[in-house]
């Protein structure tokens, strides 16, 4: 009976029809049915669509006698999250099928569970509905949030896949180096392949040197307790309180659970707690800037030079960035942590709007004439600490030249390739500079110029910041990291005048 109503796991997704399709998702989500019990709404207890025994009605009665769009709300998807969710249920199936349980609608494990998970938790319309049942260990079955008491208000806190898989024991998170034991040699031969696969315009020969080097060590995601899924390879240079990231890589189809920021976050824990470690360094292509920036990485280099200047690697096209850890943090306690101060904030500005003075309304401004009201005779504007300032700022005109030669010159001295050329070279540390350049230039004498209104059209401004790059190409040898440090900022400088022109709308005025 049930091979007529359920589709086969191997039925490509382009073949189902919509039905089918609903079919294969309703079966993993809570019905959201709500019926009235008295004063009280409640909802359905079904798990998942299954079919109706002996249904003699419609094909997408639940056994629970509700339909299948009443299991994860079907009807109110959108494409691409219908798609979404079909692509994860289509991988329930034959995860199923492979266990010889397609058809077992009551069956679930660790791994079913997990990928459920996955599939509801793009759902905002089931997030703005949270469930009552709850697992034993208080995860939501729909939202995947954990609550805790604060305040005597249930906190919800929202978890990724990652957190719920380690929690479960689903993968664990090792710190593996090549100790000579077999254990370690075959997770560090995993993690290699892993980082082979994940970044294949890397030399493979570079990859195994530095895995396998005793020197380094290597924060793995261990699936399964033998298969490496990520992996974070580092080096300690304990008397710097540095450690610099050499790899980072997650496989792409188990990117979407969160691994990489999990990981990383038990990394910088164990770093801090067991290492003493205070800054993690690392370099970073265009591609993987946005991941670092996003687990607390900047561009903006507060580490002094001596400490990490021949230390950590030099790369091409890559740009150094730097993360300073607080030591009082659980960084795998984050989510909480960010939760509570949250709650905290929002109970302070509950407390401050009783406490904060209600004012009359403004009469119509006809009535007075015409003519022009002093914000400061409106009730509450002062006490509000509005000054005319202020709006200003808020409602400021497009740059002028001057304000972006500014602007452009600071964001020069803070990139981290700027160093050389923040101020002007030592002719007593270099001695032959200025026999060979006639024509010297470095960022704080630029900065000077602007200061005291020296360029008369911003191409004046330009040719000076191009002739430091030229000047740094003829003095130095190619493939020096004074001529690395060069090339990475001229490329900056390049993407900023473009920023500029186009917040200008029509382009940045050549003359005044």
């Amino acid at each position: 009976m049930y091979q007529q109503v359920y589709p086969p796991a191997s039925k490509d997704v382009q073949s189902l029809s919509l039905f089918e399709k609903l079919l294969k998702i309703g079966r993993n989500i809570p019905c959201t049915f709500e019926g009235s019990s008295g004063d009280k709404l409640v909802r359905c207890p079904c798990l998942g669509w299954k079919p109706k025994t002996h249904n003699t009605g419609r094909a997408d009665m639940c056994a629970c006698g509700h339909r299948v769009v009443y299991h994860g709300e079907s009807n109110n998807l959108s494409p691409e999250e219908l798609h979404r969710r079909v692509e994860i249920a289509m991988k329930i199936d034959k995860a199923l099928e492979a266990k010889g349980k397609l058809l077992d609608f009551e069956y679930q494990d660790e791994e079913i569970r997990s990928l459920r998970r996955m599939l509801s938790s793009g759902n905002d319309s089931m997030a703005s509905k949270p469930s009552k049942r709850k697992l034993e260990d208080g995860e939501d079955l729909i939202t995947n949030t954990r609550r805790i008491e604060l305040e005597d208000e249930p906190l919800s806190i929202p978890e990724k896949p990652a957190v719920v898989e380690e929690r479960e024991g689903i993968i664990e998170m090792k710190v593996i180096s090549n100790n000579g034991t077999m254990d370690n040699l075959m997770l560090l031969t995993s993690l290699k392949n892993c980082i082979r696969t994940q970044l294949p315009n890397m030399p493979a020969e570079y990859i195994t040197r530095l895995v396998y080097d005793n020197k380094h060590q290597s924060m793995a995601i261990v699936k399964d307790k033998k298969r490496v899924v990520g992996g974070i390879t580092f080096r300690l240079f304990p008397e710097n309180n540095l450690a610099e990231i050499v790899f980072c890589v997650v496989n792409s189809d188990e990117q979407a659970k969160g691994y990489g920021s999990h990981m990383m976050n038990h990394l910088k824990d164990h770093l801090k707690d067991k290492e003493n470690v205070k800054y993690l360094m690392t370099y970073a292509d265009n591609h993987a800037m946005g991941f670092f920036k996003k687990n607390g990485f900047t561009t903006e280099i507060t580490l002094e030079r001596r400490l990490w200047v021949g230390f950590i690697k030099d790369y091409d096209e890559a740009t150094i960035m730097q993360c300073k850890m607080i030591p009082k943090v659980k960084y795998t306690r984050l989510q909480e942590i960010l939760a509570r101060q949250k709650r905290a904030i929002q109970i302070k500005l509950a407390e401050r709007r009783k406490q904060t003075p209600k004012y009359p309304g403004v009469y119509l401004f006809t009535k007075n004439g015409g003519k022009q009201v002093d914000p400061m005779s409106i009730q509450g504007i002062k006490e509000s600490g509005w000054t005319p300032e202020m709006e200003a700022r808020a409602h400021g005109n497009k740059k002028t030249n001057r304000s972006i030669m500014a602007s452009i010159t600071a964001e020069l001295k803070k990139h981290a390739k700027s160093w050389p050329f923040r101020n002007p070279v030592n002719g007593e540390e270099v001695p032959d500079y200025y026999k060979i350049i006639k024509t010297p230039m470095d960022l704080m004498t630029i900065e000077s110029k602007v200061e005291n209104n020296c360029y008369k059209t911003l191409d004046d401004y330009i040719q000076d910041v191009r002739l430091i790059f030229s000047n740094c190409r003829m003095y130095n040898a190619e493939g020096t990291i004074y001529v690395k440090c060069a090339n990475g900022l001229e490329k900056y400088f390049n993407e900023r005048l473009k920023f500029y022109d186009n917040a200008n709308n029509n382009g940045i005025k050549r003359k005044n």
